[in-house]
């Protein structure tokens, strides 16, 4: 029974906390077909070593309900640059449809891969990021830890 015990407590402490964030984003170019709300919000599991598990939901450039999940890691510049991290993550987008299927690499079956790098600020409790999204724009966010 200790091995029970012991293996929900490892199912407890999986994350070390939660990060919830919102943005918006910003193109580089202006565009007749880009359409929607350009909201986003995202959800992310983070683990004391620094790696994170996250779900974005976002309606894309298009104005098509879009989804990504993803896995990566961030790194802090403790002392020098106090606050301040890098981070990369690497996941799946699905969601772009359509006329518009080609705007993602890769994605024949509907699901293309990503790899998105980004900037930030983060106090302890708050953050803010900028999120490159590759040749298209930039992702604009602030969040809390949870």
């Amino acid at each position: 029974m200790a091995g029970f015990a012991d293996d929900a407590k490892h199912q407890d402490d999986f994350f070390d906390h939660y990060y919830l964030q919102g943005g918006t984003y910003m193109h580089y170019t202006d565009s007749d077909d880009y359409t929607g709300s350009k909201i986003f919000t995202s959800i992310e599991g983070v683990k004391s070593n620094d790696w994170l598990y996250g779900l974005a939901l976002f309606d894309n450039s298009f104005g098509q309900f879009s989804q990504y999940i993803y896995t990566g890691t961030s790194w802090n510049y403790h002392g020098k640059f106090e606050g301040f991290h890098t981070k990369l993550t690497a996941g799946f987008i699905h969601g772009y449809r359509g006329d518009y299927k080609d705007k993602i690499p890769l994605n024949n079956l509907g699901i293309g891969p990503a790899i998105i790098p980004g900037i930030g600020y983060d106090n302890g409790k708050y953050g803010a990021d900028i999120i490159m999204l590759g040749g298209a724009g930039l992702l604009f966010t602030v969040g809390t830890h949870l």
